[in-house]
């Protein structure tokens, strides 16, 4: 009775796997997007603080 369930069970556990395998690597366009957010945003946080300390100083 348990075999039976156990066998059944694996199709459906195999079509799962099969939907996360496109997910599993990200490709050149992601790794180039959060390369752009990083640059951004620490662009963005110079200029802050590149504002704040002239704006300090006199």
């Amino acid at each position: 009775m348990q075999d039976n369930l156990a066998l059944d069970a694996f199709p459906a556990l195999e079509l799962g796997m099969q939907e996360l395998e496109a997910m599993e690597a990200p490709g050149w366009w992601t790794g180039i997007g959060v390369g752009a957010g990083v640059v951004v945003a620490s662009a963005a946080a110079y200029g802050s603080y590149v504002g704040s300390a002239a704006l300090i100083a006199t």
